[in-house]
């Protein structure tokens, strides 16, 4: 048995594949918008070729947001402290700025009148590793992502954060 736990880690060097890539460990928040109002809870689930990104928000305005994945750990100074876009290798924002696209960035969501909606996005090519920094925070903007200004959408201001835990 104790050569299992020796093998297993060699194995996953020789593929070339972290091996915190298939764990099951989960990651998430809770969102919060300026206010401190509760907007609903995220998790970051790590899989094989992948991260999915699952939230069930409430109390949200209706209409179009952008929803995107920041670098820095942090909702201080009305959000500004989450940096930008969780962008770890350095690519143009916007799925229609080339073939590459940050990391962080997801499909716009939409809030109906009842302020309350359930996401499940998957994110491809994100794998979080000891090779990789993880997200800091996940955060909705008042407004939709035009998928291609730089360096973050003309989304508008931020109007929930939450710190990836």
């Amino acid at each position: 048995m104790s050569r299992l736990f020796f093998y297993l880690p060699v194995l996953f060097v020789m593929l070339g594949l972290p091996a915190e890539t298939f764990a099951n460990q989960k990651f998430g928040g809770v969102l919060l918008s300026p206010n401190g109002e509760a907007r609903g809870v995220f998790t970051l689930t790590p899989a094989p070729g992948g991260l999915l990104v699952t939230a069930n928000l409430k109390n949200m305005p209706e209409g179009q947001h952008a929803f995107h994945l920041h670098a820095n750990p942090s909702c201080e100074d009305s959000f500004n402290a989450a940096g930008g876009h969780y962008n770890p290798k350095g690519e143009p924002h916007g799925f229609f700025s080339g073939k590459a696209f940050h990391l962080g960035d997801m499909p716009n969501i939409h809030v109906g009148k009842s302020g309350q909606l359930k996401i499940e996005n998957f994110i491809h090519g994100l794998i979080l590793s000891s090779n990789m920094p993880r997200p800091g925070t996940l955060i909705i903007h008042a407004g939709g992502d035009d998928y291609i200004s730089q360096p973050s959408g003309a989304a508008g201001a931020r109007i929930a954060c939450g710190v990836v835990e």
